[in-house]
């Protein structure tokens, strides 16, 4: 008996895309594993769709309703999530086609950035560039959360569209899914959990780390400011002439773009066999287009793409250098407007930036404080690193039936 979906619209499509590992377009007619079962998913969990109340009305919106919006799933892919960038409020709710959704919804994003996975911590409503799924009882709704994320590359290539590609309704519709008896589902959705519950304990660890050092750095200030020329070398980035980059490490890293500026250390990256503006580790990389300010640690030496600049400590104390360019803020905000597309700072203008000064008296300390707190962050982050690839690699051999929950969980417990 089908599940009743709420998105109304065009049937399914009766199109075969079949996937990788347990999820496909219409019924590919394959032998399943031993234990497993090919599904229509829409029998299996209720598809919901999204809405975007209407932005011209203010009362529709900063109410108490959490808001799932593209931002809202590329910043936690794979996470379950509490809360939201924006809020609607119930009157947002009631004139317009968005609906709350309970906890537990698992959410997938159908438009622009395709095949991000949020599954909702508390009662949301999405915008309309979600699919959604509400699970019945033989659909452990973390089974479905690891599955969609096993099959991102599938979903992609069922996404189509001259400028935007989308995953449209009937091809949601039309989505089965191979799963074994629910009892197994909870017992996979443990093991992976297991992992992704000590990636999450780390996040906490290295933003309480990361507050830490922002508030001893605070305490260390002077009072006035110096600006950056004095304390810092800055080199821009560019476009190396003749650049030839792939994805096996042929060359040297160049940071291009500002797409993962985030707490620590660059990771989307290429390789260049031309490398021509270099940062040193432990440099502090700073965003100079939009948006404008966003920071990051070298952790290695590395070739500076436009978009960046490099900023190297004159008095060699790199991690001071670093907190006190996240210190200046507000220091920004100028050049988010610069630009004729998007904000931009010239060097220049970089140079005059005015930094918190710190004082001289704690200089020192203040330095080796950081730079103990930086390597606690770095073991700490290299350690998530390591069990997300392992979830990873994981992933798929679970949802295919390859290997056993209690050789997985053998695996988890042994740190592998």
């Amino acid at each position: 008996m089908a599940r009743e979906t709420k998105t109304g619209g065009r049937d399914a499509t009766t199109a075969l895309i079949p996937g990788n590992v347990g999820v496909s377009v219409g019924h590919p007619h394959t032998e399943p594993p031993k234990g497993f079962e090919w599904r229509l998913l829409s029998d299996l969990a209720r598809l919901e769709s999204g809405h975007t109340p209407s932005r011209s009305k203010g009362e529709y919106w900063g109410g108490g309703i959490p808001w799932i919006g593209i931002r809202d799933a590329s910043g936690n892919h794979g996470k379950t999530i509490f809360d939201t960038e924006q809020h609607v409020s119930q009157m947002g709710l009631d004139n317009s086609s968005a609906r709350l959704l309970p906890a537990n919804t698992v959410c997938l994003s159908r438009t622009a950035s395709v095949g991000y996975v949020v599954t909702m911590g508390r009662p949301m409503a999405t915008s309309q560039d979600f699919v959604n799924w509400v699970c019945g009882p033989n659909l452990d709704h973390r089974y479905l959360h690891y599955l969609l994320m096993s099959e991102q590359e599938m979903i992609r290539r069922v996404a189509y569209g001259s400028v935007h590609p989308t995953l449209y309704y009937p091809d949601a519709k039309a989505l089965h899914v191979c799963v074994p008896h629910v009892a197994v589902q909870r017992a996979v959705a443990e093991v992976l959990g297991a992992l992704d519950d000590k990636i999450a304990a780390n996040d906490r660890v290295v933003t309480a780390a990361d507050s830490l050092a922002e508030a001893l750095t605070l305490r260390s200030l002077s009072g006035e400011t110096v600006p950056l020329s004095e304390a810092a070398f800055v080199t821009m980035g560019s476009s190396p002439p003749g650049t030839s980059y792939n994805e096996d490490g042929v060359g040297v890293p160049f940071y291009q773009g500002v797409r993962d500026f985030g707490v620590r250390f660059p990771s989307l990256r290429v390789w260049t066999t031309a490398p021509v503006r270099m940062a040193a580790k432990d440099d502090t990389l700073l965003s100079v287009r939009a948006p404008v300010g966003r920071t990051n640690l070298a952790n290695e030496e590395l070739c500076l793409g436009r978009g960046v600049a490099g900023l190297r400590s004159q008095a060699g104390r790199p991690m001071t250098l670093f907190h006190q360019v996240r210190a200046a803020r507000a220091a920004w905000a100028p050049y988010e407007a610069e630009g004729t597309v998007f904000g931009a700072i010239n060097k220049s203008q970089l140079e005059a930036i005015e930094l918190p000064a710190i004082d001289s008296a704690y200089a020192d300390a203040l330095e080796e404080q950081l730079r103990a707190i930086e390597s606690h962050i770095a073991a700490t982050l290299s350690e998530s690193d390591r069990l997300a690839q392992t979830r990873d690699a994981l992933l798929p051999l679970l949802m295919s039936g390859k290997v056993r929950v209690k050789d997985a969980e053998e695996l988890v417990s042994s740190g592998t």
